[in-house]
C-alpha cells in the first residue's frame, strides 16, 4: 500500500467530527501542509492541496467553521495510544516570532541576551507563545515524539494555568515530564488532582525534605510531613549503567518531600566531577510515581530532549510559525493541524523506516545521497528527513482533496500502520 492511499485511510478516522465541506477542508489543509515547499502560509498550503473549493473557503475553515479542536486531539490521542499503550507526555511553552502588530495575542517578548552577546540575532522580538504537549514513544529502542496539542497563551500566568487545566480535561491519566522552570504548586496540584504524574527537574535553589521519623511526630496537634533538610551532597552514590548515558554514572536517590509538590517524591541525583581538581556537579530529576527504577526516571527525562527537536521540525517543516492569519481561533487552529500533520505523517512512516530498512527503503546515507544533502549528517531518521524524502520520491502525491467524498458517511475501514507499511 503506497503512503497516499495508507494516510487517507488515516484520515476517515476523524471523519465524523466535521461536516461534509469541513471534511474536505481538513484533508486539504493537511495534505498542503506536507507537500507546501518554503512557508506554509494559507496561500501556499492552498495552492499545494490543490484543492477544488476557492481559497476563502479555507480561511473561513480556520477563523469561523465550526469543528471542536479539543475533540480533534482526543481523536488523533486515542489513535497514537492504539499502538503506544503506556501515555508518556512531554510538556512545555515555546513561541512564534513575529514582526508585524495586527494578529491577536501579540506580545513583546524581552531578550536580555540580545544585549550581552548574541550581537547576530534578530531585533524582533514581537510574537506569540504557546503551551504544547508530545506524546513520547519508546519503542524497540527507538524514541519517537508525537506533537499532539498547542494552546495560545495570552501575556500573563493566569492564561498559562487556565491553558494547562483545558489540556488535564482532554488527556487520560499517564506520566507528564516537565523542565525545570515548571516548579510550581499550582501547576503539581492540578495535575495530581487528575490522578496523574510528575517527572520534573529541580532547580539548582530547590529544598528537599526527609519524611519525618514516628519519634519526631509531636504529641498533639497536627502531623509534620516534612521532616530534617535534606543535604544531598553526603548520599551515598553508586554506579549505574543506563544505557543513555555513554558511560556508567554516580547516582543516588531517596524519597523526600518539597514544598514545591503536595505529595511524596522520589528524588534521583547524578554526579560528576569534569575534573579531578574540580568540585562535583549535580544534576536533580524527581518524580511523584514512585513506582519508577532509578534508570527509567533518567532514561525518560533523558528522553525530554526530543520535544525540542520535535518542536523544530514542526516549524521547520510543517509550518508550524508561518501562519498569517488575524484573530486567535485561526491561528490555534492552524497550529493544532500542523501537529495533526507532524504526528500522522511520523505514525505511518517512521515505523517503515526503522523496521523495514532492508525491504525496499535505503540507508541513511543512501538516501541523503540521492536526495544531495551534503551539508547535514544526521544519526537516524528525523521527521523533518522522512518528509523531505516523501517529498522526492513522489509518493504522497496520490491523493488530492478533490478525491474526497462529501457524502461519504462511515470510516473506511482501517489497516494498522506497521503491516500496511511492511
Amino acid at each position: 500500500m503506497d503512503w497516499g492511499t495508507l494516510l487517507r485511510t488515516v484520515m476517515y478516522q476523524f471523519r465524523e467530527l466535521f461536516g461534509s465541506q469541513n471534511f474536505v477542508h481538513f484533508c486539504a489543509y493537511l495534505w498542503g501542509l506536507l507537500l507546501c515547499e518554503g512557508r506554509h502560509t494559507v496561500t501556499g498550503i492552498y495552492l499545494a492541496s490543490a484543492c477544488q473549493s476557492r481559497y476563502w473557503s479555507l480561511l473561513k475553515f480556520l477563523g469561523r467553521a465550526r469543528w471542536d479542536q479539543g475533540k480533534v486531539v482526543q481523536r488523533l490521542l486515542a489513535l497514537l495510544l492504539g499502538y503506544i499503550p503506556t501515555p508518556i507526555y512531554v510538556y512545555d511553552h515555546t513561541h512564534a516570532v513575529k514582526t508585524g502588530k495586527k494578529q491577536a495575542g501579540l506580545h513583546f517578548f524581552r531578550n536580555h541576551r540580545y544585549r550581552k552577546r548574541n550581537t547576530n540575532q534578530s531585533k524582533f522580538h514581537w510574537g506569540h507563545e504557546f503551551a504544547a504537549l508530545g506524546l513520547l514513544a519508546l519503542t524497540g529502542g527507538v524514541c519517537s515524539l508525537f506533537p499532539l496539542w498547542v494552546k495560545m497563551l495570552m501575556p500573563g500566568a493566569h492564561s498559562a494555568l487556565e491553558a494547562f487545566d483545558q489540556l488535564l480535561a482532554l488527556v487520560p491519566p499517564g506520566l507528564i515530564i516537565f523542565d525545570r522552570g515548571f516548579n510550581n504548586r499550582k501547576y503539581f496540584k492540578r495535575l495530581l488532582k487528575r490522578r496523574h504524574h510528575l517527572l520534573c527537574r529541580a532547580r539548582s535553589n530547590m529544598v528537599f525534605y526527609y519524611l519525618p521519623e514516628a519519634h519526631e511526630q509531636p504529641r498533639r496537634g497536627r502531623k509534620r510531613i516534612y521532616g530534617n533538610r535534606a543535604d544531598f551532597r553526603h548520599w551515598r552514590y553508586a554506579s549505574y549503567k543506563i544505557e543513555v548515558f555513554d558511560e556508567p554514572v554516580e547516582i543516588a536517590q531517596q524519597i523526600v518531600r518539597s514544598r514545591s509538590c503536595p505529595e511524596p517524591v522520589r528524588l534521583v541525583v547524578r554526579r560528576t566531577r569534569p575534573q579531578p581538581h574540580q568540585p562535583y556537579r549535580y544534576f536533580l530529576v524527581y518524580t511523584t510515581d514512585l513506582s519508577l527504577s532509578v534508570e527509567t526516571i533518567m532514561t525518560y527525562y533523558k528522553r525530554r530532549w526530543t520535544f525540542e527537536t520535535g518542536l523544530h521540525d514542526s516549524k521547520e517543516s510543517f509550518g508550524f510559525d508561518h501562519y498569517q492569519v488575524r484573530s486567535t481561533q485561526a491561528i490555534e487552529r492552524h497550529v493544532q493541524l500542523s501537529f495533526v500533520a507532524a504526528s500522522l505523517i511520523q505514525l505511518l512512516a517512521l515505523p517503515a523506516f526503522v523496521k523495514h530498512r532492508g525491504q525496499g527503503l535505503p540507508a541513511l546515507t543512501q538516501a541523503l545521497a540521492a536526495m544531495n544533502i551534503h551539508w547535514y549528517a544526521p544519526t537516524r531518521w528525523t521527521l523533518g528527513l522522512i518528509l523531505r524524502y516523501l517529498k522526492w520520491t513522489g509518493q504522497t502525491n496520490t491523493f488530492s482533496s478533490s478525491f474526497v467524498d462529501p457524502n461519504i458517511r462511515q470510516k473506511e475501514e482501517t489497516v494498522p500502520y506497521h503491516e500496511a507499511a511492511g
